[in-house]
This record gives C-alpha cells, structure tokens and sequence, in this order.
C-alpha cells in the first residue's frame, strides 16, 4: 500500500471503533511523518464522504456506520400533554423504557425523567399530579424507598440543564447515557456495572457524538468520569 495520508489514516482507523484527531497526529509524529493540518483534514473529510469513517463529533472519529434512532413512542403523549399545557417551556424527557433493550437485567419498573427550568419546576409538577401522574420533584434515593415505580405514570423532575443535547423535547442517547450515570447514583436505577455494560453497548454497537458527550459531561459536573467509562470501552489515548 502507497504511503499516503489517506492510506495512514485508513490504517490507523482499520482496528479502532473511535479515534479523534488529537490522537492521530500524536502517531503521526511519533512515527516522523509530517503532514499539514489541512492535509489531515481534507482526507477525514473524503473518508468520511467516502463512508470509509463517521464523524463522531468535533475532533472523533468511528468506524462504526451505525447511528442510534431513539424510539419516542413511549413519552410522545407526554410531551404533547406539557407542551399544550406550556408552550413556551423548553424542557427535554426520556425514560428507561427506550433504551430497556439494553439491560443486561430486565427491567420491571421504568423510570421517566423531564427536565425544565427550576423555577417551572412546582408548576409542573402541580399539573402533572392533576393528570393522574405520579411526581417526584428532585427525589433522592430515602424519597422513592417506598415507591414502586411499575408504569408509565411516574416521573421524575430535574433542573434543566442548557446544553445543545438539550434543545429538542426528546434526549438524544449522548445526554440519556450521562443523566443514568447521575441517577444511577441519586436514586438507584441501577448499579454501577449495569451502567457499564449500557455505557458499553451503546459506545460499541453505534456510532455516538462523543464530543456532545462531552461537552454535555462537564456541563454536569460528570466529565471524570464519562471520560473513564469512554477510554476503558475504545482506548486510553484517544482523549
């Protein structure tokens, strides 16, 4: 094979789910090739127009051609029942029920969880009572010791969090994977490695935007930690 840029990234990416660029540059030198950034960057670019790579965020990179399509059809009521009620109200929803497939332990209890402005918070919470919901207004674990969450009428209520994984109504799986590791630890969803084997699964199978991970992570004061769980499942040089 041609010593190319092209073919070196090619190479480099063939045994690697996720690279990022920092860390190829970082072979580059060690191996004494010398290439201009913009060099680099017009072959990323082509690989990835030629579907030979994805862009996994700003500075990432996979090998993985898979993206994750969330399934809303379990919140889809719920979110139109807030935004007729508020319609000015930015806030984002999820629940386990979407990502249940990947529990290594079946689930028998769900947990949905809306995020929105603190100050909305108790107006919310009102209203969705009035709807025959059970709410939990930022619960902590001796809160839910007594509750069985067995369906879909019990929420949880958190403080939103402005982020751009946060401006649809829908949680994007990047901003779901950080909030369970939160809650893993708030209320006991579950424990710390069935959050690893679902951090795992997720980062393995599809192809994610770690930047926005990120990027999301450090806004929840979680970065360490994301950052542990993604170099243990794709490299310990790729950050």
């Amino acid at each position: 094979m041609k010593t190319t840029i092209k073919n070196i990234i090619k190479e480099f990416s063939s045994d690697k789910n996720y690279f990022s660029l920092k860390q190829f540059k970082t072979f580059l030198k060690r191996q004494n090739y010398k290439y201009s950034d913009a060099s680099i960057k017009k072959y990323l670019k082509e690989l990835i127009d030629e579907k030979n790579i994805f862009s996994a965020g700003r500075g990432f990179y996979s090998k993985i051609p898979n993206e994750f399509i969330i399934d809303a059809s379990s919140i889809n009521s719920l979110i139109e029942t807030v935004r007729q009620k508020f319609p000015l109200l930015e806030f984002s929803l999820w629940s386990t029920k979407q990502i249940n497939f990947a529990f290594h332990h079946t689930q028998n209890k769900f947990f949905t969880f809306i995020y929105a402005d603190k100050d909305s918070l108790i107006y919310l919470r009102d209203f969705l009572i009035d709807q025959d919901y059970s709410v939990f207004l930022n619960p902590i674990k001796s809160d839910l010791v007594k509750t069985s969450f067995n369906n879909e009428n019990s929420l949880v209520l958190r403080n939103y969090i402005i982020h751009s994984l946060s401006n649809s109504n829908i949680s994007p799986i990047e901003k779901i994977l950080v909030d369970l590791f939160l809650e893993t630890d708030r209320i006991n969803i579950i424990d710390i490695s069935e959050y690893s084997r679902i951090f795992e699964y997720f980062l393995t199978n599809y192809c994610l935007n770690l930047s926005a991970l990120l990027d999301y992570a450090e806004r929840r004061k979680n970065l360490t930690k994301i950052k542990q769980f993604l170099t243990k499942y794709t490299n310990p040089t790729i950050l």
